[in-house]
Protein backbone atom coordinates (compact mmCIF):
# COMPACT_ATOMS: atom_id res chain seq x y z
CA UNK A 1 0.00 0.00 0.00
CA UNK A 2 2.94 2.57 0.81
CA UNK A 3 4.43 1.89 -2.66
CA UNK A 4 1.03 2.50 -4.29
CA UNK A 5 0.73 5.65 -2.48
CA UNK A 6 4.49 6.94 -3.66
CA UNK A 7 3.43 6.02 -6.88
CA UNK A 8 -0.01 7.84 -6.81
CA UNK A 9 1.45 10.98 -5.31
CA UNK A 10 4.42 11.06 -7.90
CA UNK A 11 2.08 10.72 -10.61
CA UNK A 12 -0.04 13.74 -9.84
CA UNK A 13 3.40 15.17 -9.11
CA UNK A 14 4.19 14.65 -12.62
CA UNK A 15 0.99 16.01 -13.91
CA UNK A 16 1.32 19.36 -12.09
CA UNK A 17 4.56 19.78 -13.86
CA UNK A 18 4.69 22.56 -16.92
CA UNK A 19 7.21 24.33 -18.75
CA UNK A 20 7.62 27.79 -18.89
CA UNK A 21 8.26 29.39 -23.21
CA UNK A 22 8.58 32.00 -24.53
CA UNK A 23 7.37 31.69 -28.36
CA UNK A 24 8.34 34.32 -31.12
CA UNK A 25 8.17 34.61 -35.27
CA UNK A 26 11.21 34.07 -37.05
CA UNK A 27 11.97 37.56 -37.99
CA UNK A 28 12.28 36.79 -41.90
CA UNK A 29 8.17 35.47 -41.54
CA UNK A 30 7.49 39.31 -39.48
CA UNK A 31 5.37 41.35 -42.27
CA UNK A 32 4.32 44.33 -39.71
CA UNK A 33 6.71 47.13 -39.70
CA UNK A 34 7.52 46.20 -35.66
CA UNK A 35 7.48 42.63 -34.58
CA UNK A 36 4.34 41.21 -32.56
CA UNK A 37 4.84 40.65 -28.81
CA UNK A 38 6.07 37.40 -27.84
CA UNK A 39 3.85 35.28 -26.38
CA UNK A 40 4.67 33.38 -23.06
CA UNK A 41 2.89 30.41 -21.80
CA UNK A 42 3.37 27.25 -19.07
CA UNK A 43 3.40 23.83 -21.49
CA UNK A 44 2.19 21.03 -19.78
CA UNK A 45 5.01 18.15 -19.98
CA UNK A 46 2.27 15.73 -20.56
CA UNK A 47 0.67 17.24 -23.76
CA UNK A 48 1.47 17.35 -27.05
CA UNK A 49 2.34 20.82 -28.94
CA UNK A 50 -0.65 20.81 -31.36
CA UNK A 51 -3.30 20.59 -28.19
CA UNK A 52 -1.87 23.73 -26.36
CA UNK A 53 -0.17 26.18 -28.88
CA UNK A 54 -4.09 27.15 -30.42
CA UNK A 55 -3.46 30.89 -28.81
CA UNK A 56 0.01 30.83 -30.02
CA UNK A 57 -1.02 30.46 -33.54
CA UNK A 58 -4.00 32.95 -33.05
CA UNK A 59 -0.98 35.38 -31.84
CA UNK A 60 1.05 35.23 -35.00
CA UNK A 61 -1.17 34.73 -37.31
CA UNK A 62 -2.07 37.90 -38.27
CA UNK A 63 2.08 39.25 -38.53
CA UNK A 64 2.92 36.36 -41.00
CA UNK A 65 3.39 36.49 -44.39
CA UNK A 66 -0.05 36.83 -46.25
CA UNK A 67 -0.58 33.34 -47.34
CA UNK A 68 0.21 31.70 -43.67
CA UNK A 69 -2.43 29.60 -42.04
CA UNK A 70 -2.83 28.16 -38.84
CA UNK A 71 -1.89 24.30 -40.04
CA UNK A 72 1.17 25.66 -41.54
CA UNK A 73 2.82 26.24 -37.87
CA UNK A 74 5.93 24.31 -36.91
CA UNK A 75 8.59 25.39 -34.39
CA UNK A 76 12.07 25.35 -33.70
CA UNK A 77 14.22 25.58 -30.77
CA UNK A 78 17.71 26.88 -31.46
CA UNK A 79 17.00 26.01 -35.01
CA UNK A 80 16.13 22.25 -34.70
CA UNK A 81 12.63 21.55 -35.97
CA UNK A 82 10.40 20.28 -33.10
CA UNK A 83 8.43 16.98 -34.07
CA UNK A 84 4.91 17.48 -32.71
CA UNK A 85 4.76 13.78 -32.03
CA UNK A 86 6.42 13.74 -29.27
CA UNK A 87 5.46 14.92 -25.69
CA UNK A 88 6.77 18.25 -24.21
CA UNK A 89 8.03 17.09 -21.27
CA UNK A 90 10.03 15.14 -23.69
CA UNK A 91 11.42 17.45 -26.27
CA UNK A 92 12.37 19.40 -23.36
CA UNK A 93 14.50 16.80 -21.52
CA UNK A 94 15.82 15.91 -25.23
CA UNK A 95 16.75 19.48 -26.37
CA UNK A 96 18.05 21.02 -23.23
CA UNK A 97 20.18 18.42 -20.84
CA UNK A 98 23.44 18.55 -20.60
CA UNK A 99 26.12 15.87 -20.42
CA UNK A 100 24.52 14.29 -17.14
CA UNK A 101 21.95 16.63 -16.33
CA UNK A 102 17.75 16.91 -16.76
CA UNK A 103 16.61 20.33 -18.15
CA UNK A 104 19.27 23.26 -18.06
CA UNK A 105 18.10 25.63 -16.04
CA UNK A 106 20.34 28.00 -18.56
CA UNK A 107 17.48 27.14 -20.99
CA UNK A 108 14.28 28.30 -18.81
CA UNK A 109 11.96 29.81 -20.11
CA UNK A 110 12.28 27.53 -23.22
CA UNK A 111 13.20 30.05 -25.82
CA UNK A 112 10.57 28.99 -29.05
CA UNK A 113 10.96 30.00 -32.61
CA UNK A 114 6.93 30.00 -34.58
CA UNK A 115 7.33 29.71 -38.35
CA UNK A 116 4.59 29.59 -40.70
CA UNK A 117 6.53 29.09 -43.70
CA UNK A 118 9.86 26.36 -45.45
CA UNK A 119 8.43 23.80 -43.51
CA UNK A 120 11.25 20.70 -43.68
CA UNK A 121 9.88 18.56 -46.01
CA UNK A 122 9.97 15.64 -43.40
CA UNK A 123 8.08 17.91 -40.89
CA UNK A 124 4.34 16.63 -41.02
CA UNK A 125 1.63 18.80 -39.84
CA UNK A 126 0.54 18.72 -36.70
CA UNK A 127 -3.68 19.65 -36.21
CA UNK A 128 -5.13 19.07 -32.90
CA UNK A 129 -7.11 16.23 -34.61
CA UNK A 130 -3.77 14.93 -35.79
CA UNK A 131 -2.62 15.10 -32.00
CA UNK A 132 -5.69 13.55 -30.88
CA UNK A 133 -5.71 10.50 -33.09
CA UNK A 134 -1.81 10.31 -32.70
CA UNK A 135 -2.72 9.57 -29.07
CA UNK A 136 -5.82 7.59 -29.43
CA UNK A 137 -3.56 5.33 -31.41
CA UNK A 138 -0.46 5.15 -28.66
CA UNK A 139 -3.07 4.38 -26.06
CA UNK A 140 -4.65 1.10 -27.68
CA UNK A 141 -1.42 0.27 -28.58
CA UNK A 142 -0.38 0.30 -25.31
CA UNK A 143 -3.23 -1.23 -23.94
CA UNK A 144 -2.63 -4.28 -26.58
CA UNK A 145 0.79 -4.22 -25.20
CA UNK A 146 -0.72 -4.64 -21.40
CA UNK A 147 -3.48 -6.82 -22.02
CA UNK A 148 -3.09 -8.34 -25.20
CA UNK A 149 -6.30 -6.57 -26.55
CA UNK A 150 -7.07 -2.60 -27.65
CA UNK A 151 -10.84 -3.11 -26.74
CA UNK A 152 -10.54 -1.30 -23.45
CA UNK A 153 -9.95 1.73 -25.44
CA UNK A 154 -11.98 1.18 -27.71
CA UNK A 155 -14.86 0.63 -25.29
CA UNK A 156 -14.15 4.31 -23.76
CA UNK A 157 -17.42 6.64 -24.15
CA UNK A 158 -17.31 10.37 -26.06
CA UNK A 159 -17.73 11.69 -22.51
CA UNK A 160 -14.41 9.46 -20.81
CA UNK A 161 -12.84 10.70 -24.31
CA UNK A 162 -13.21 14.42 -24.32
CA UNK A 163 -12.08 14.42 -20.64
CA UNK A 164 -8.47 13.25 -21.55
CA UNK A 165 -8.29 15.76 -24.11
CA UNK A 166 -9.98 18.49 -22.13
CA UNK A 167 -7.47 17.56 -19.19
CA UNK A 168 -4.26 17.27 -22.06
CA UNK A 169 -5.57 20.80 -23.84
CA UNK A 170 -4.92 23.00 -20.56
CA UNK A 171 -1.96 25.42 -21.32
CA UNK A 172 -1.61 28.43 -18.81
CA UNK A 173 -0.60 31.79 -20.44
CA UNK A 174 1.55 33.65 -18.55
CA UNK A 175 0.63 37.64 -17.70
CA UNK A 176 3.06 39.59 -19.63
CA UNK A 177 4.27 41.67 -16.68
CA UNK A 178 5.51 38.88 -14.65
CA UNK A 179 8.96 39.23 -14.15
CA UNK A 180 11.63 36.77 -15.86
CA UNK A 181 14.35 35.74 -13.02
CA UNK A 182 17.27 37.86 -13.50
CA UNK A 183 20.54 36.62 -13.24
CA UNK A 184 23.20 36.65 -10.20
CA UNK A 185 26.07 38.83 -10.14
CA UNK A 186 28.83 35.85 -11.45
CA UNK A 187 26.40 35.33 -14.42
CA UNK A 188 25.07 32.52 -13.72
CA UNK A 189 20.94 32.51 -13.43
CA UNK A 190 19.27 31.80 -9.59
CA UNK A 191 18.62 28.14 -8.52
CA UNK A 192 15.17 27.09 -10.25
CA UNK A 193 12.95 24.12 -9.33
CA UNK A 194 13.00 21.27 -12.01
CA UNK A 195 10.68 21.51 -14.80
CA UNK A 196 8.29 18.97 -13.90
CA UNK A 197 7.98 20.86 -9.98
CA UNK A 198 7.04 24.29 -11.73
CA UNK A 199 3.05 25.14 -10.66
CA UNK A 200 0.77 26.16 -13.49
CA UNK A 201 0.07 29.96 -13.75
CA UNK A 202 -2.24 32.12 -15.43
CA UNK A 203 -3.00 35.82 -15.78
CA UNK A 204 -4.39 38.12 -12.66
CA UNK A 205 -5.83 39.98 -15.41
CA UNK A 206 -7.35 37.11 -17.17
CA UNK A 207 -8.87 35.81 -13.73
CA UNK A 208 -10.15 39.17 -13.20
CA UNK A 209 -12.16 39.76 -15.93
CA UNK A 210 -13.24 36.53 -15.58
CA UNK A 211 -14.86 37.34 -12.01
CA UNK A 212 -16.37 40.25 -13.03
CA UNK A 213 -18.03 38.86 -16.32
CA UNK A 214 -19.77 36.47 -13.64
CA UNK A 215 -20.55 38.65 -11.34
CA UNK A 216 -22.34 40.24 -14.29
CA UNK A 217 -24.17 37.54 -15.47
CA UNK A 218 -25.62 36.17 -11.62
CA UNK A 219 -29.24 36.30 -12.11
CA UNK A 220 -31.12 38.95 -10.05
CA UNK A 221 -32.72 37.62 -6.60
CA UNK A 222 -29.92 34.97 -6.38
CA UNK A 223 -27.12 36.83 -5.23
CA UNK A 224 -25.13 35.26 -2.20
CA UNK A 225 -26.44 32.28 -2.92
CA UNK A 226 -24.02 29.29 -3.85
CA UNK A 227 -24.38 27.18 -7.43
CA UNK A 228 -23.02 24.30 -8.97
CA UNK A 229 -21.01 27.26 -10.87
CA UNK A 230 -19.28 28.37 -7.78
CA UNK A 231 -17.69 25.19 -7.23
CA UNK A 232 -13.56 25.13 -8.10
CA UNK A 233 -13.22 23.53 -11.34
CA UNK A 234 -11.47 20.80 -11.51
CA UNK A 235 -7.59 20.70 -12.78
CA UNK A 236 -6.50 18.61 -15.32
CA UNK A 237 -5.30 16.10 -13.30
CA UNK A 238 -8.88 15.60 -11.76
CA UNK A 239 -10.13 15.72 -15.17
CA UNK A 240 -7.57 12.98 -16.67
CA UNK A 241 -8.59 10.23 -13.61
CA UNK A 242 -12.33 10.67 -14.20
CA UNK A 243 -11.84 9.37 -17.60
CA UNK A 244 -8.83 7.31 -16.66
CA UNK A 245 -10.62 5.28 -13.91
CA UNK A 246 -12.70 3.46 -16.26
CA UNK A 247 -10.05 2.48 -18.82
CA UNK A 248 -7.69 0.96 -15.60
CA UNK A 249 -10.98 -1.24 -14.43
CA UNK A 250 -11.92 -2.70 -17.80
CA UNK A 251 -7.61 -3.41 -19.26
CA UNK A 252 -7.75 -4.84 -15.12
CA UNK A 253 -10.73 -7.13 -16.39
CA UNK A 254 -9.01 -7.85 -19.28
CA UNK A 255 -5.70 -9.11 -17.41
CA UNK A 256 -7.45 -11.00 -15.12
CA UNK A 257 -5.18 -13.26 -12.82
CA UNK A 258 -2.50 -13.19 -16.15
CA UNK A 259 -0.81 -10.36 -14.72
CA UNK A 260 0.56 -7.41 -17.24
CA UNK A 261 2.42 -9.09 -20.48
CA UNK A 262 4.12 -6.14 -21.34
CA UNK A 263 5.29 -2.55 -19.69
CA UNK A 264 4.70 -0.41 -22.83
CA UNK A 265 8.21 1.79 -22.86
CA UNK A 266 10.07 4.39 -25.56
CA UNK A 267 13.50 5.17 -24.99
CA UNK A 268 14.83 8.22 -26.72
CA UNK A 269 18.01 9.22 -27.39
CA UNK A 270 16.86 12.36 -30.28
CA UNK A 271 13.81 13.49 -31.70
CA UNK A 272 14.02 10.87 -34.62
CA UNK A 273 16.30 7.92 -32.41
CA UNK A 274 14.03 6.11 -30.48
CA UNK A 275 13.02 2.34 -29.64
CA UNK A 276 9.95 0.64 -28.77
CA UNK A 277 10.10 -3.33 -27.63
CA UNK A 278 8.05 -5.05 -25.12
CA UNK A 279 9.19 -5.10 -21.76
CA UNK A 280 8.27 -7.98 -19.33
CA UNK A 281 7.08 -6.94 -15.85
CA UNK A 282 9.27 -9.68 -14.23
CA UNK A 283 12.60 -11.30 -15.35
CA UNK A 284 12.77 -14.87 -15.65
CA UNK A 285 14.29 -15.27 -12.07
CA UNK A 286 10.64 -13.89 -10.73
CA UNK A 287 12.49 -10.82 -9.81
CA UNK A 288 11.43 -7.01 -10.90
CA UNK A 289 12.45 -5.88 -14.22
CA UNK A 290 14.50 -2.65 -13.77
CA UNK A 291 15.33 0.57 -15.51
CA UNK A 292 18.68 -0.86 -15.92
CA UNK A 293 17.34 -3.98 -17.58
CA UNK A 294 14.78 -2.38 -19.72
CA UNK A 295 17.22 -0.16 -21.33
CA UNK A 296 19.33 -2.87 -22.00
CA UNK A 297 17.15 -4.44 -23.96
CA UNK A 298 16.22 -1.28 -26.02
CA UNK A 299 20.02 0.01 -26.11
CA UNK A 300 21.65 -2.63 -26.05
CA UNK A 301 25.14 -1.65 -27.90
CA UNK A 302 25.16 1.38 -25.32
CA UNK A 303 24.85 -1.22 -22.44
CA UNK A 304 27.16 -3.53 -23.96
CA UNK A 305 30.20 -1.04 -24.41
CA UNK A 306 29.66 -0.09 -20.54
CA UNK A 307 29.75 -3.43 -19.62
CA UNK A 308 33.10 -4.73 -21.58
CA UNK A 309 34.34 -1.68 -20.03
CA UNK A 310 33.88 -2.37 -16.78
CA UNK A 311 34.76 -5.91 -17.44
CA UNK A 312 38.21 -4.49 -18.53
CA UNK A 313 38.93 -2.67 -15.41
CA UNK A 314 37.63 0.51 -16.58
CA UNK A 315 34.58 2.74 -15.47
CA UNK A 316 31.65 1.91 -18.00
CA UNK A 317 29.63 4.81 -18.53
CA UNK A 318 25.97 3.93 -18.78
CA UNK A 319 23.56 6.12 -20.53
CA UNK A 320 22.00 9.02 -18.30
CA UNK A 321 18.01 7.82 -17.71
CA UNK A 322 15.14 10.69 -17.14
CA UNK A 323 11.58 10.37 -16.87
CA UNK A 324 9.40 12.99 -16.21
CA UNK A 325 12.40 15.68 -16.36
CA UNK A 326 13.43 13.54 -13.40
CA UNK A 327 17.28 11.97 -12.85
CA UNK A 328 16.37 8.19 -12.33
CA UNK A 329 18.36 5.30 -10.46
CA UNK A 330 18.80 2.52 -12.79
CA UNK A 331 17.79 0.02 -10.45
CA UNK A 332 14.06 1.30 -10.31
CA UNK A 333 11.44 -1.44 -10.81
CA UNK A 334 10.11 -0.32 -14.30
CA UNK A 335 6.26 -1.15 -13.23
CA UNK A 336 6.60 1.07 -10.35
CA UNK A 337 7.96 3.62 -12.57
CA UNK A 338 5.26 2.96 -14.99
CA UNK A 339 2.66 3.32 -12.79
CA UNK A 340 3.89 6.68 -11.45
CA UNK A 341 5.39 8.19 -14.78
CA UNK A 342 3.86 6.86 -17.64
CA UNK A 343 2.31 9.52 -20.45
CA UNK A 344 -1.50 9.96 -21.06
CA UNK A 345 -0.87 7.82 -24.32
CA UNK A 346 -0.14 4.69 -21.87
CA UNK A 347 3.73 4.65 -22.94
CA UNK A 348 6.54 5.18 -20.24
CA UNK A 349 9.16 7.36 -21.95
CA UNK A 350 12.71 7.36 -21.22
CA UNK A 351 14.78 10.22 -22.26
CA UNK A 352 18.60 8.48 -22.52
CA UNK A 353 21.74 10.81 -22.25
CA UNK A 354 24.67 8.89 -23.90
CA UNK A 355 27.71 9.01 -22.59
CA UNK A 356 30.34 11.47 -24.55
CA UNK A 357 32.35 8.44 -26.07
CA UNK A 358 29.46 6.79 -27.84
CA UNK A 359 27.73 9.54 -29.16
CA UNK A 360 29.87 8.96 -32.43
CA UNK A 361 28.73 5.28 -32.90
CA UNK A 362 24.70 6.51 -32.93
Amino acid sequence: MEGQMEAAEARELAWAGCIPAVFSLAQDEVTTLEPPPCYHANLPRQSWLPLVTGEVVEHFLPFAPPMARASSMWMQCRGEPLRWQVPVGVLFDLLTSGDDQPGNGDMLPWQLTVRFQARPTDQLRGSVDDAKALVRSALKESAFLRCGSAQPVMDLSPLDDARIFEALCSASPIEAGSPAPAPSSGGSPPPLPPPSCLPPASPVSSQAAAGQAASQQTPAGKQGQPSASDAPASSPYEVYCQARTPLEASLLRSLGSRGERAVPTRAFVAQREWRQLPVAPLLPSGDPTTLADALALLLPRAFAAASDAEGSGGEGQRPTAIVQGVVVELNTPVSWLYEACSHPDGFLYVVCLMPQSQRTRG
